[in-house]
């Protein structure tokens, strides 16, 4: 009893050991069925010829990321087409746990940083739509995320219609609060040394 109890906690760890490529553990595999699909940063749809592509590799697919509580597929619809074209029914996967809008920027992160690139106009799309959700995100965190340059995203805040009122700071890429208007730090400063 005790030597096949050593074996099930021996693959038990192995299971835990694998992970995603971006650290996460094995979570679950699940059934195919169960998942759903929305939320794409693709503006395209799936694209019908990495499908069969990667159907036709040999071995298991990679875990696909999904939202936990949503069981939206974050990164990895190519895969779950896939391994339907296979005709297999489960599919390994790790959880996302945030809300919608974070989940929608961690398929963004996920899309421009492996597998099948996402488009110029899909990231566009992309760093709209995070403007609106995240509009007290700096140019750079939102550039890091959708895989452009802070320019581009700075252009896009310029032109949007999607107003968050008049926000006086923004999250940078390091979790710190920075004014949007350096001099208004300028002038705080000043009025600082001068109780000094």
């Amino acid at each position: 009893m005790d030597s096949l109890r050593l074996a099930n906690d021996a693959e038990q760890t192995a299971d835990e050991q694998q992970a995603d490529p971006d650290g996460r553990p094995l979570a679950a595999t699940l059934q195919l069925d169960a998942l759903q699909f929305s939320d794409s940063p693709r503006t395209g749809g799936v694209d019908a010829g990495h499908v069969h592509k990667l159907a036709r590799t040999a071995g298991p697919l990679p875990p696909i990321v999904v939202h936990r509580s949503t069981l939206c597929v974050v990164d990895g619809v190519h895969r779950v087409h896939a391994a339907r074209l296979r005709g297999e029914n489960h599919i390994d996967v790790c959880y996302f746990d945030g809300t919608v809008e974070d989940a929608f920027v961690e398929a963004v992160r996920l899309n421009t940083s492996r597998g099948l690139p996402l488009t110029q106009a899909d990231r566009a799309a992309a760093v709209l739509r995070i403007l609106g959700t995240h509009p007290q995100w700096s140019d750079r965190l939102i550039a890091s995320a959708a895989g452009v340059t802070a320019g581009t995203v700075a252009a896009v805040r310029k032109r949007s219609t999607v107003r968050s009122g008049q926000l006086n700071t923004r999250e940078g890429k390091d979790g710190r609060l920075r004014p949007v208007n350096p001099a208004e730090g300028r002038r705080r400063a000043a009025a600082f040394r001068q109780f000094r």
